[in-house]
């Protein structure tokens, strides 16, 4: 092999070009000649390192051992030049290299120590989500909605780059570059990606948002009929990292993660009783989330075609059940299950009193845990008085652990005042606001006094508390409505189990938002604008669609492993190219798929799909 230099020059400008492919000699019939084995741009490098260049672009070819070993130092600008070669090799074999052998091509004699293996990539979980990507019809939607042949690639491959390596898209972009075998299953492949094709295409994505949720709830409800009609619907928030300043979204509020020193942005989700998302919206970090309800509702509008004949069942929690919210769904006749703000449970303190010993509470056992469940039905409404033994236990202790705490300040504070370390009035109720501020309920718990000093009124000469009986139950003076809670619903129909099953089914959408911010990555968020957030948002949900639909078809069968599990077992399944010399010196490139271990053939075997070898083979040189 060498290096030749070809030069060009341009008709009209008169400008002369130069560029330098890496060639080897044959023999024709017209007689020697050459044959070219990569194209290698305008090499910015010394004619004394060519030879050095095309040692090691020969060692790569082979899988032989490269020349940067200790005590053979490689100079860096060859190392460049190589790398920028290989990328280039990686299009070229693919493409234009071909086989030409003889009357039996798959029959080569080879040297086993000649062997060797390179461009090792993941497979097995992108086979995975690729398969159900076609199966939702995502690039058939795609090309109706005016995108092309490589912007459908690309669109595959950022949504399931989400799901195998969770992070930015610009994380994504170095994944479908130099890790994942996305590229190969994909309608174009995607080695020469750009990252600002990638930044594009999430908003091109985003400007089709709409349509793209329409046919996704439409397939998802042709391919899992006979789901239980509810809908659950919460808001949740990510954390921005930077200031943010030009981003409208980005607004301080109360975050959800404890992160209230940084921006934040919102997310409102409906998901099905499954965990299908129906729809989503992005709004600003200090939405307030009772106000998001009414836009959610009224988008859902857009949905109607692809809604059951009767309206799906509204279940929120209380941070969004205001009675405002209440009466809206009452209005637009919509069937609701809530626990609503306010402490509703304290209308009923007596009920809750003698749970034990009041028949019309029914047991049923959950985990374990026992809830005691008792029914309440008045003219519109049906309210379901819920007491879960579990959660008391734990709020018990909970509020006992608190007063000890409290106590033990209050009497730290008390022996300072006695032994004459602290006496000014000013500086004691300082400290005594510090400790009413730790413990925001300790006025309704405490009786608290400061007992004036008689010759000084600005001193004090003592404080006494003591605990107040603020209910009168029991022989600790715990508060009876420790782990209860009021549940209301419109479904008079349906049981008090049914009905405490059904609100349960909130834990659906708390596990889309857990997937969302850990599986998926989404968090914390470093765009400076509002439409490149809501495109990394959006992508995040596109890419839950597939995972929620993987998780449930492996549900179906019994297997509750998660899609972190799931995607630990499959990332052994890889594809590689095997590098071989035969007798004759041709330099053999097969691209191939790793054989699937059991535990991978189980997941291909529940999911009812079956991966390929995919076997391509070039001889990309021959050997001096």
């Amino acid at each position: 092999m060498y290096i030749k230099e070809i030069k060009t020059r341009n008709t009209k400008t008169k400008k002369e070009y130069v560029k330098h492919i890496l060639v080897e000699a044959i023999r024709t019939e017209k007689g020697p000649s050459y044959r070219t084995i990569m194209q290698l741009g305008e090499l910015k490098l010394p004619k004394e390192l060519w030879p050095i260049l095309v040692a090691e672009l020969e060692s790569r070819i082979t899988g032989q051992m490269q020349l940067d070993l200790p005590g053979i130092k490689l100079p860096l600008k060859v190392k460049n030049a190589a790398n920028r070669a290989m990328e280039r090799f990686t299009i070229r074999s693919t493409r234009q290299l071909k086989k030409k052998e003889s009357s039996d091509p798959n029959e080569v004699t080879v040297n086993l120590n000649d062997i060797a293996t390179t461009k090792h990539r993941s497979y097995g979980g992108e086979f995975v989500c690729h398969s159900i990507w076609n199966e939702l019809g995502m690039s058939k939607k795609l090309a109706g909605l005016g995108f092309n042949p490589r912007e459908r690639s690309l669109a595959e491959a950022l949504i399931i780059g989400r799901l195998m390596d969770s992070g930015s898209e610009l994380s994504t972009w170095n994944w479908i570059k130099n890790i994942s075998a996305i590229g190969e299953m994909t309608e174009e492949d995607l080695f020469n990606t750009g990252l600002n094709g990638v930044y594009a295409i999430g908003d091109k994505l985003y400007e089709v948002k709409e349509e793209i949720e329409k046919h996704l709830l439409a397939k998802e409800s042709k391919l899992y009929s006979g789901r239980e009609t509810l809908y659950l619907f919460d808001i949740t928030n990510f954390y921005f990292e930077g200031q943010e300043l030009g981003n409208t979204l980005a607004q301080y509020g109360k975050s959800k993660e404890k992160r209230d020193d940084c921006p934040l942005v919102s997310l409102g989700l409906v998901v099905d009783s499954a965990g299908f998302p129906i729809t989503s919206e992005i709004f600003p970090g200090n939405v307030s989330e009772p106000r998001s309800l009414s836009e959610i509702l009224s988008k859902m509008g857009y949905f109607e075609e692809y809604l059951p004949s009767m309206a799906p069942t509204i279940v929120m929690d209380r941070g969004i059940a205001t009675r405002e919210n209440i009466d809206l769904l009452k209005e637009k006749n919509i069937p609701y299950i809530v626990i609503g703000r306010g402490p509703r449970n304290v209308y009923y303190l007596e009920e809750f009193e003698n749970y034990r010993t009041d028949p019309e509470f029914k047991s049923i056992t959950k985990n374990n845990r026992e809830i005691r469940l008792k029914e309440v039905k008045t003219n519109d409404i049906t309210e379901i008085l819920c007491i879960s033994e579990g959660r008391k236990e734990k709020e018990d202790a909970m509020e006992r652990r608190w007063k000890e705490r409290a106590n033990e300040d209050l009497s730290s504070l008390q022996r300072s005042i006695r032994k004459g370390n602290i006496r000014i009035r000013n500086k004691i109720e300082r400290r005594l606001g510090k400790i009413e501020e730790r413990y925001s309920s300790l006025n309704k718990y405490f009786a608290i006094d400061l007992i004036e000093n008689q010759k000084n009124p600005r001193l004090i000469a003592d404080v006494v508390f003591c605990e107040k009986s603020v209910f009168d139950i029991g022989t600790e003076n715990l508060n009876p409505l420790n782990g209860t809670y009021v549940i209301e619903t419109t479904l008079k129909e349906r049981t008090p189990e049914e009905i405490w099953s059904l609100y349960m089914t909130m834990t659906r959408v708390e596990e889309a938002f857990r997937c969302l911010k850990s599986e998926l990555g989404s968090r914390p968020i470093y765009h400076q604008g509002a439409k490149r957030t809501q495109s990394h948002l959006f992508i995040s949900v596109l890419a839950y669609h597939i995972l929620i639909n993987i998780e449930h078809k492996l549900n179906m069968h019994r297997d509750t492993r998660r899609w972190s599990t799931i995607r630990k077992v499959l990332k052994t399944h890889q594809r590689s190219t095997v590098i071989i010399t035969d007798k004759q010196q041709n330099i053999h490139h097969i691209r191939i798929t790793s054989q699937p271990e059991p535990s991978q053939l189980q997941i291909y075997h529940i999911l009812k799909i079956k991966p390929s070898r995919d076997l391509k083979k070039y001889i990309v040189a021959r050997r001096l």
